[in-house]
């Protein structure tokens, strides 16, 4: 059986304005039936929106926007009231939905699995993993798909690499997801606590959940945590990011709390990622991560964390990374306690 990942779905405040970003620095791209008036037209009335006598569509501004990195389809939701903002959960294409239904009845009879709305672009069903973290499901064929899982895959020099969660029990969250969707075990090191499973292109990365990795900034729960991009050079990246911070400083630039403790705290734990060779925030509105509380003692929108890497980077390496960012956050609380 085949299963890979297809979809990530951010909760935003301004869906429009983030979409903005990611497409100016990660060359995400809206689905080809939007390409013309009359294939957004027509792209328009799949999803129930009318169009005008001018034969363009009448959608509101603030909207749900999907785009692609030619993988991966990302959905910018808009984040409706008593909606959590950030990362939301993302979405995985199987091959076999009644084989998959069998292995979780089996071996995951407390997971369980629900019926999507027709009119839901991606997703067939919705379930979880046995700590309760949520994802879609479609398998082609079964599923009417629309917008950009049409189009045909395209390689791209920046594509989304990998998906972070932080999750209780790494080992056994990984077994599941090895079990009902094949996923395979990437090699780390002895010392690396987290897991890498791999759908061939995509990895889930799942690192423990410690309330004290937390000391000093606001806690964060389990659940998705980053999301990670490759790119072709990432001073080239730093570059992009610098000339889109000066054409539009105040839209488009990616926000950091200015609380600098917090944001050192967050920092160090994007560190202990093997794959990061660069970190930023991505802009989205007043709401971070999972749980979307607002930041104490600031009016600055909160954020949820990217991170980069590049094919330059050797194993070794990423091992010495992640040691050093663990370093860094055992540092970071030694001195935070003596003050």
């Amino acid at each position: 059986m085949t299963s890979k990942i297809k979809h990530v779905g951010i909760m935003s405040q301004n869906a429009p304005r983030l979409f903005k970003f990611y497409e100016c620095l990660f060359d995400l791209r809206r689905a080809a039936s939007e390409s013309s008036p009359t294939l957004e037209a027509e792209h328009g009335r799949s999803f129930g929106y009318p169009v005008l006598a001018s034969k363009r569509v009448a959608s509101p501004f603030d909207r749900t926007i999907i785009a692609s990195d030619g993988n991966i389809g990302v959905a910018f939701n808009r984040r409706r009231p008593g909606y959590q903002g950030g990362l939301d959960h993302f979405g995985i294409e199987i091959d076999d939905l009644d084989e998959v239904a069998g292995r979780i009845k089996e071996k995951y009879p407390a997971v369980g699995l629900v019926k999507r709305p027709s009119n839901r672009p991606f997703a067939d069903y919705s379930t979880h993993d046995p700590e309760g973290n949520i994802f879609d499901l479609m398998q082609p064929g079964k599923k009417a798909v629309k917008g950009v899982w049409l189009d045909a895959e395209r390689a791209q020099e920046r594509w989304i690499k990998h998906i972070t969660m932080r999750v209780m029990n790494p080992a056994a969250l990984a077994q599941f997801y090895i079990d009902v969707y094949e996923f395979e075990q990437e090699e780390k090191a002895l010392e690396d606590p987290n897991f890498y499973l791999t759908d061939g292109k995509v990895t889930l990365v799942l690192a423990p959940w410690k309330i004290q990795d937390y000391y000093g900034t606001e806690h964060k729960g389990p659940g998705l945590d980053h999301i990670g991009f490759k790119v072709e050079n990432v001073e080239a990246f730093k570059n992009d990011v610098e000339i889109l911070t000066k054409a539009d400083p105040e839209w488009l630039a990616p926000k950091s709390p200015n609380l600098e403790s917090e944001y050192n705290v967050v920092l160090g734990l994007l560190q202990s990622c093997r794959y990061g060779r660069h970190q930023l925030p991505a802009w989205n509105g007043e709401v971070s991560g999972r749980h979307g509380q607002k930041l104490r003692g600031t009016r600055r929108p909160r954020t949820f964390p990217l991170s980069l890497s590049w094919s330059g980077v050797s194993t070794s390496a990423r091992s010495r990374m992640a040691t050093a960012g663990a370093g860094f956050r055992r540092d970071h609380a030694i001195k935070d306690r003596r003050h």
